[in-house]
């Protein structure tokens, strides 16, 4: 019922529940049950003139702060991915014209006739 429903709403710390067809469902708080719970929480933790008294020491001492709008901070556009980008290639120095280009000679090892017949025997 739509009437009943809604003077149910109206009381703080009444849930309400329907039956839809083999299913029972519970219908989330109300705002004023919300709001009674805050405060309950509150004055259980610290009573409303403890709490007025703890405020205006902290005004007396500069502890308030004054809360300003925090700004997010901006993305800003990315260099590239230093992953992807290939390293500068080194040019080679031109060669010299002044030298001269000289064939090296390689010398053949000779082994001694001792070492080939004992290498031979092992």
């Amino acid at each position: 019922d739509q009437e009943l429903t809604m003077k149910i709403k109206k009381l703080s710390g009444v849930p309400l529940m329907y039956i839809i067809q083999n299913t029972m469902v519970l219908e989330k708080p109300s705002l004023k049950s919300i709001a009674q719970l805050c405060s309950l929480h509150d004055d259980q933790l610290v009573p409303v003139h403890q709490q007025q008294t703890i405020q205006h020491l902290k005004e007396e001492h500069g502890l308030v702060k004054e809360s300003e709008p925090r700004h997010k901070k901006r993305k800003r556009k990315g260099g590239p991915n230093p992953l992807s980008c290939s390293k500068k290639k080194v040019k080679p120095a031109p060669p010299q014209p002044n030298k001269e280009k000289t064939r090296r000679s390689r010398k053949k090892r000779r082994r001694d006739a001792s070492c080939v017949k004992a290498e031979a025997t092992v």
